[in-house]
């Protein structure tokens, strides 16, 4: 007498579980503008909360625009790149080096370590107070080194921005420790895109640093192919991409994993359109759609459920 009671409250709370589910999140996507290319980062909304609150109010606040890269480490002896990180987001360059200053900070965040520093993750750098402005892209797997002292990532890189990435990872670095207008940063390894003309000139401007403006992108939130429309295509993202925690495209909630709540965020903005690319691209040809609707997702599992229930 009491089995079927209780099979109808699980069947009442799995409902719930999926039903919160389906309400789409956003998994925001921003743009990197910098003087050696865009990088384009998904971030994780969902892993790390608190961090992309953090840095989507630099970004909104426009405090990262006419920021340089100003920390790229080299090797003991001056052997070359160290493949290690890309460091930016704390000073203005104001076009010269000797006329560089910090940026407005808020208060220092605590960690919200979830995500391993592997390539092409983005993140925090901090001091003992905790991060506040300063970001930095893995160039290579520092897991072994800043996953221990809780560095957190919170974002990671889309399609070939790893390309440009590289490309200021293997510029020449100058040793600019006169320049000691910024408190916290002494400039001895940035890089520069002109190494002959800031020799020339004994100075570091606008024209040779590695300047930096972030935007956000507005992209809709199952947009994966990031074409302006979300559509069949973006479907095809995300079963390709299925299980991954490298790809990001797909990972419409940004929890660090492509997997069913991605393909139901997804299905929750089939058919809207936005962001830079909005318009472009092809819709369905006859409408349908590949796979079932959330609705019909809570009713299968239900009935699942029910099944298992009743053989056991």
């Amino acid at each position: 007498m009491h089995k079927p009671i209780r099979l109808i409250r699980f069947a009442a709370l799995l409902s719930l579980i999926v039903a919160a589910q389906c309400k789409w999140a956003l998994a925001t996507v921003v743009r990197f503008q910098t003087s050696s290319g865009n990088i384009d980062v998904r971030m994780y909304d969902t892993a790390t909360p608190n961090s992309v609150t953090n840095f989507l109010n630099y970004v909104t606040s426009n405090r990262y625009n006419g920021t340089f890269i100003h920390r790229v480490p080299q090797l003991p002896g001056g052997a070359g790149t160290a493949n290690f990180v890309v460091q930016g987001g704390g000073f203005l360059l104001n076009n010269s080096i000797f006329a560089a200053s910090g940026i407005v900070t808020d208060a220092p965040i605590g960690d919200e370590f979830k995500i391993s520093n592997t390539p092409g993750t983005l993140a925090f750098a901090k001091n003992s107070a905790g991060a506040t402005s300063q970001w930095f892209f893995n160039v290579g797997d520092n897991s072994a080194s800043l996953d221990s002292q809780g560095f957190t990532v919170f974002g990671r890189v889309l399609g070939t921005g790893m390309t440009t990435v590289n490309t200021i990872n293997n510029l020449p670095v100058v040793n600019a420790a006169s320049a000691e207008n910024a408190p916290g940063e002494d400039f001895d390894e940035v890089p520069v895109r002109d190494l002959n003309k800031v020799i020339q000139q004994q100075d570091i401007t606008s024209n040779e640093a590695v300047m930096v403006n972030v935007v956000v992108l507005n992209y809709k939130a199952g947009d994966y192919d990031f074409n302006g429309t979300v559509n069949a295509a973006d479907y095809s993202v995300w079963r390709n991409s299925y299980g991954s925690t490298t790809n990001p495209a797909a990972d419409g909630n940004g929890d660090g994993v492509v997997d069913m709540r991605d393909y139901v965020v997804w299905r929750n903005t089939l058919g809207q359109t936005g962001g830079p690319g909005a318009g472009a691209g092809s819709l369905f040809d006859n409408g349908s759609v590949p796979e079932p609707s959330c609705a019909m997702l809570v009713s299968g599992l239900i009935l699942c459920c029910c099944r298992r229930s009743r053989a056991r």
